[in-house]
């Protein structure tokens, strides 16, 4: 039986999806991290050896019978990322050099699962932010993703961080008045408003923890609080340029404007959500915010799919 794999790989995880050529799924497992970055290339390898060989023990497959595959991962950033993980997975899965592979970024299956196709947009906001955009003839584009440091404009830790570096800023009369600072300290077991000088510079930061902050800010800013209006005014600002940016440069290539939206930071706060729905009905209305249908897995399935060949 012929059949298609997709993988989807995480930081901290990945996962392999294996359908028949129809759409049905065959198979399903779990793994550890396939992000080269983070991991060495022979774990990133043993990774996929056990994905691989748990699929064609449980699932009776055989390598010989494999159409295509997909596989986005984590780390896989540039053309040059591509070249020794495909090697990686032809050897891990014991594919010939006649299966056609495609390799890219973990963005990419996640915007084919959630749009449902090839071609649309892809909004990720949750502790950090990205934009995708793929169109049919295969041209792909991204806008930020480059961490809490370089980037993460409207995620979730940076609106946690600069609800503390802005409430430092409005006691000093700097920024807009705010009554945050207390439930800052209350959220980070702080005392008083300089112990965020050591809080922050002796330790590494831990993003989570301070995205974990972000619910908090919201609910002062359903409450009125000037800081928290605004610090959400410029989240949903960034997001929405995230997506322009994309979106520019996909013109005279793509057809379907669809975007959906994925993580938890825009997908569990229907305000921020509203508020980047408003901006871009204005900036451009050619684009239509779409219900997400399905996971990263599946869309690295239909990636796989369109690289089959007849």
């Amino acid at each position: 039986m012929k059949y298609v794999f997709g993988i989807d790989g995480g930081g901290t995880s990945a996962r392999i999806r294996i359908e028949s050529l129809s759409g049905n799924r065959i198979f399903y497992a779990e793994g550890g991290s396939t992000n080269p970055n983070s991991n060495s290339w022979e774990s990133v390898s043993e990774v996929l050896k056990a994905l691989f060989s748990r699929a064609y023990h449980e699932a009776d497959l055989r390598a010989q019978d494999c159409a295509a595959g997909f596989a986005g991962s984590a780390g896989i950033d540039r053309p040059a990322d591509r070249v020794p993980f495909e090697a990686a997975l032809r050897a891990a899965a014991g594919l010939p050099d006649s299966c056609p592979l495609g390799i890219g970024n973990d963005a990419e299956p996640a915007l084919a699962g959630a749009i449902g196709d090839i071609e649309g947009l892809l909004l990720i906001a949750g502790t950090g932010s990205i934009a995708y955009g793929r169109s049919r003839d295969g041209l792909a584009v991204r806008a930020g993703g480059l961490g809490h440091l370089l980037g993460d404009e409207g995620s979730g830790f940076r609106v946690g961080f600069d609800a503390i570096v802005r409430s430092l800023r409005s006691i000093e009369g700097r920024d807009l008045p705010t009554k945050l600072m207390e439930a800052a300290l209350a959220y980070f077991g702080l005392k008083e408003p300089s112990d965020f000088v050591p809080y922050i510079y002796s330790k590494p930061i831990d993003k989570t923890f301070i995205g974990g902050f972000t619910p908090t800010v919201a609910d002062y800013r359903d409450k009125g609080d000037p800081l928290a209006l605004d610090i959400f005014e410029q989240a949903a600002r960034e997001l929405e340029s995230l997506v322009l940016s994309v979106d520019r440069r996909l013109a005279g290539h793509i057809q379907n404007e669809n975007l959906a939206l994925r993580g938890g930071s825009i997908e569990h706060d229907p305000v921020l959500r509203a508020a980047l729905a408003k901006k871009l009905a204005a900036d451009a209305p050619r684009i239509a915010i779409v219900p997400a249908k399905a996971d990263a897995a599946s869309g690295a399935c239909i990636l796989a799919r369109s690289l089959v060949r007849s």
